[in-house]
């Protein structure tokens, strides 16, 4: 609680003349009914407040500190196991958060997710700290980013969970560097030591990956570009046999194990979007993962996440149409499809920025699949937010 508290305290004894603060203040209303949690609909309220600092000590020396604070109210915290361990990231060393016991229906707790220094000088950056390392090209499904692998589900963080890492960038040009990061851990599991090499060639964005990831090796490799105006995009992994020892290999009654560690498999991607005249955006994606389930799969998301997958479905399909009724209205929707179990969530959202500090955001996500399928236990929701910047 102390250690939280200083940190809270850092950027006002830094000196108030050098230091840049910005954030937001939200309030999220929704209702949801999920029959893997019991009959009826839940009803939850939350508010999340979060502050952004920046001390910048001198021209090559800047200090990082974000952190937020999150309250629920209602049937989800007394209904759905394990709640608190779910909304709470967990990060391997400093604990640097406070929590307020589960009391009937009520949680609330505060996060510090950024807490870095960064030094640059010349062609060179250095950070170290818990950070953001996010790699990749694609706009769902990040294949190569091995640091905080996201799902596009989770719509309210936009910031994304830090790590706690040294990362080293040699810039080479104005869009080249080399760059390596070291993600430390107690356990060999959770380890990762990740080189990346970025260039830009005859209008292409490039990337290569070699990496020590999960105890096994990790070869990646991403693009980006522009094809008669529209967006290409694409990455792919190579991981080798794990050396490690698998986290979550459930025996199951409908099958064998799922060992997702035990082998080799390659995962990629490819995505093409395109905004034609008059603000119309579509967008589809691919996924396929080697290793993936072409059944039961709803049992293996917990694995996949474990061993840093998107999915854990064997071929996974996206697609998304968005249009700007107003330049302060735009519409959304988008849907994801498991063609081997034929299950499916979409998402259709409208967004509204009241005026220049305040936005108002609707969505909803309808799911549907028979028992056992990969989205058979997302259920219905609807969610309103209010989020006003400063």
């Amino acid at each position: 609680m102390k250690k939280f508290l200083l940190l809270l305290l850092l950027p006002v004894m830094l000196g108030a003349q050098t230091w840049v603060w910005s954030g937001y203040a939200k309030y999220l209303i929704d209702r949801s009914k999920i029959s893997f949690y019991g009959p009826g609909t839940l009803t939850d309220q939350q508010v999340h407040i979060r502050l952004n600092n920046r001390w910048y000590a001198s021209e090559n020396m800047t200090a990082i500190l974000e952190f937020r604070m999150r309250a629920f109210k209602g049937e989800s915290v007394k209904r759905i196991p394990g709640f608190t361990e779910q909304v709470v990231s967990a990060y391997p060393y400093a604990d640097l958060s406070v929590e307020t016991e589960p009391t009937g229906d009520f949680f609330a707790y505060g996060q510090v997710d950024r807490a870095a220094l960064d030094y640059n000088t010349g062609n060179w950056e250095i950070t170290i700290g818990r950070q953001r390392v996010a790699w990749g090209t694609s706009l769902v499904w990040n294949v190569v980013d091995l640091f905080n692998p996201q799902s596009v589900l989770d719509f309210d963080y936009e910031e994304k969970p830090g790590s706690d890492a040294l990362r080293v960038q040699y810039f080479t040009g104005a869009v080249s560097r080399v760059e390596a990061v070291i993600k430390p851990a107690p356990k060999a599991n959770d380890r990762t030591y990740a080189l990346l090499w970025a260039a830009n060639r005859y209008g292409f964005d490039f990337n290569a990956i070699l990496a020590w990831t999960k105890s096994a090796p990790l070869f990646g490799a991403a693009f980006s570009g522009d094809v008669l105006g529209a967006g290409i995009r694409g990455e792919m992994r190579m991981v080798g046999k794990s050396t490690g020892q698998a986290p979550d290999d459930p025996r199951l009654a409908f099958g064998s194990g799922y060992k997702m560690f035990s082998s080799a498999y390659v995962s990629a991607v490819f995505s093409l979007d395109y905004t034609f005249p008059g603000s119309l955006y579509l967008h589809s994606e691919a996924l396929y993962n080697s290793n993936g389930k072409i059944k039961n799969a709803v049992f293996y998301n917990l694995p996949a996440l474990n061993a840093g997958l998107l999915s854990a479905a064997r071929w996974s399909l996206f697609g998304e149409a968005a249009y700007d009724f107003h330049p302060l209205l735009r519409g959304d929707v988008f849907a994801m499809f498991n063609p081997n179990d034929h299950s499916y969530i979409w998402a259709p959202s409208l967004s509204w920025s009241v005026f220049t500090n305040l936005d108002v955001y609707v969505i909803g996500l309808i799911s549907n699949g028979r028992p056992y399928t990969e989205f058979s236990a997302y259920g219905q929701a609807v969610f309103l937010r209010f989020k006003y910047s400063f």
